[in-house]
């Protein structure tokens, strides 16, 4: 998500219970540095840490930050999130019915990819936005859809209190964090309020959809899933493009060298310090010029390769050896070389 207009986005409590009530479904593994595993679904993550719905509990657990090892998510969607690809009345009720304040004020609209949920008047044009968002990235990052995919779902409400009142009520946060986000993105939906259609949010956060839910990737990092949105967003907004001022951060001394970048549970929650705005940005807009660089770059033909090997669920280290032939320490060099 973009780190200056939005958070990163939870599950919803019905899919939580769904998980519960099934629990040989995929689910997220939280790796604790005692070498616990805690297998369930991820619902928020905060600065200080992570909550975490563990299979067979009927709450969410808190876990600090310094306690967590590692997050790892699963890379494609449990089947209990949509067993119906057209979305029939029955699953359409389960997760609208109780977050629009006004039901009867409901529109459902459906196209080729999406389904649209709103109490706006500009439903239609937003689901003509969707498509356009998933035309330009098939383009960007071509995949093949399977037959039977399910619709992806969109929540459009007509106000950002109607905005706030979700995001608070599905991801269970305090009204300020939910008033901080334009829109987020997490499982197989992506939610927002009216604004403009093509607004750069909804490229973003349509983008985390499509990783996720076309291209089946769900894990390989925070570093890679933003970096993913963030050269997506360049590619449709010119002023976006990662690589713009990506020189000046390498100077000013703003750059996280690779090793520890993609150790980074998150970029949006990477920093405790008054500057950790300014570091955010900086850390999104290196994971997007990171991704162009593997993307375009001299390796550009490793790029099918390496999706390839984080979708087995490898480690960057192991990936880039494996793929580049290089250390992780020669593959920051490298990328600091192309752009400097």
């Amino acid at each position: 998500m973009s780190a200056t207009r939005s958070l990163r986005a939870t599950i919803a409590a019905s899919v939580v219970a769904a998980l519960v009530a099934a629990p040989e479904s995929s689910a997220d593994e939280l790796h604790l540095k005692d070498g616990t595993v805690i297998h369930g679904l991820l619902e928020e993550e905060t600065r200080s840490g992570y909550s975490f719905a563990e299979v067979g509990e009927k709450r969410a657990k808190s876990h600090r930050r310094k306690d967590v090892a590692r997050v790892v998510l699963t890379f494609e969607l449990p089947a209990f999130v949509s067993n119906d690809p057209q979305w029939s009345q029955e699953m359409v009720d389960g997760r609208t019915v109780g977050y629009f304040e006004k039901i009867e004020d409901l529109e459902v609209l459906r196209s080729d990819h999406y389904i649209v949920f709103t109490d706006s008047s500009a439903g239609k044009k937003y689901l003509e936005t969707m498509e356009d968002i998933y035309d330009r990235f098939k383009k960007v990052f071509p995949f093949e859809e399977r037959q039977g995919a399910p619709l992806m779902p969109v929540f459009l409400f007509k106000t950002n209190d109607g905005y706030y009142n979700y995001y608070q009520l599905i991801a269970r946060v305090t009204r300020a964090s939910a008033a901080q986000s334009a829109g987020h993105a997490w499982r197989d939906y992506y939610a927002t309020y009216y604004q403009s259609p093509k607004d750069p949010v909804n490229y973003h956060e349509g983008a985390h959809q499509l990783v996720a839910n076309r291209m089946n990737m769900r894990g390989g990092g925070s570093w890679f899933q933003e970096g993913m949105a963030v050269y997506f967003e360049g590619t449709v907004f010119p002023g976006e493009d990662p690589a713009k001022g990506i020189k000046g951060i390498i100077k000013s001394g703003g750059y996280t060298p690779l090793p520890e970048f993609v150790k980074l549970p998150s970029l949006l929650y990477s920093s405790d310090t008054t500057q950790s705005s300014s570091l955010a940005h900086n850390r999104y807009q290196q994971a997007g010029a990171f991704i162009k660089f593997l993307k375009e770059g001299p390796h550009d033909d490793k790029w099918p390769a390496f999706l390839q090997a984080l979708r087995d669920g490898k480690p960057p280290h192991a990936v880039f050896e494996e793929v580049y032939g290089m250390t992780i320490q020669a593959m920051d060099a490298a990328f600091v070389e192309y752009y400097s």
